[in-house]
């Protein structure tokens, strides 16, 4: 059974005739809670990769009452689903989104594994290859295989999808990952927004990959690619640039991308910037 998606907060402010106070609540007892409206939290538990998932959901104003169908935009990494969820709703009104269902995949809480390890677990899951002395990594055949047969399939099942246009956002080892995906299996995924995704991974093998699946593709693909212009390790500039360089070069049939680098802007800071930017070009 779906369960609304609650949000704790340390303190509830009231404005009241121009002031501001705290909510008065009793001695010793718990303030009230946030709750973002128009959400559900589910989960899945897979065969093929072996572990139970969260699933944060966001659904449109007003999909009880209608009879639409609506895209659906796949991100990674539960922490990102306030923020993805407000840019959705929000763009909405602006038009430079449509309305749309967001799943957010969420790897904390869901088993006694995961807590604790969610940034093995997301390693494992969202790495392409497997680098010797590391056992959690490599494992991005097995997730895709679990998005493409058990995820997708559910979600469609649940909710009103719109299944010939779907959306996957990543950043870091996410965005790594909906690289992957695009470059393995191109007609899943509609839409891509890859914000600094961690192309040096295991020197740069996605990288080297890449010409040879990007001839045997045919894509019908929009994606965004971007980085903050002070990104270091495995999103150093310099180390992920010839992914692009191969893409300008090949300009693959299909396939209508854009590259930005955001100034001033770190691996971490980057992402208001790539999310809101990179969502509204891919629905433009």
């Amino acid at each position: 059974m779906p369960r609304p998606l609650w949000i704790p907060t340390v303190l509830v402010v009231l404005a009241c005739t121009g002031s501001l106070r705290a909510d008065s609540v009793g001695a010793g007892a718990k303030p009230p809670e946030v709750a973002l409206e128009n959400t559900e939290t589910r989960s899945i538990a897979s065969k093929i990769v072996g572990r139970t998932y969260g699933l944060l959901i966001a659904l449109p104003d007003g999909y009880a009452d209608s009879a639409k169908s609506y895209p659906v935009l796949y991100v990674l990494d539960g922490w990102h689903f306030p923020l993805v969820e407000f840019l959705a709703s929000e763009s909405v009104y602006t038009k430079r989104m449509p309305e749309l269902i967001v799943v957010t995949l969420d790897h904390d809480g869901t088993s006694l594994e995961s807590r604790g390890r969610v940034m093995d677990l997301r390693r494992l899951d969202f790495t392409p290859t497997r680098v010797p002395g590391d056992d959690y990594s490599g494992g991005a055949d097995k997730f895709l295989a679990f998005m493409r047969d058990e995820l997708i399939p559910f979600i469609d099942a649940t909710y009103r999808t719109d299944k010939t246009d779907r959306g996957l956002l990543g950043h870091s080892y996410g965005g790594l990952f909906a690289i992957y995906a695009m470059l393995h299996q191109p007609d899943l995924f509609r839409r891509i927004v890859a914000a600094s995704p961690s192309l040096g991974w295991d020197n740069g093998s996605l990288i080297k990959a890449a010409p040879g699946l990007l001839y045997q593709r045919q894509f019908r693909t929009v994606a965004d690619f971007s980085y903050g212009s002070d990104e270091s390790g495995e999103e150093k500039l310099e180390s992920v640039q010839p992914f692009f360089w191969t893409l300008d070069s090949l300009k693959p049939d299909g396939l209508d991308y854009r590259f930005t680098i955001y100034p001033g802007e770190n691996h971490n800071s980057v992402r208001p910037y790539s999310f809101s930017s990179g969502l509204s070009w891919v629905y433009r």
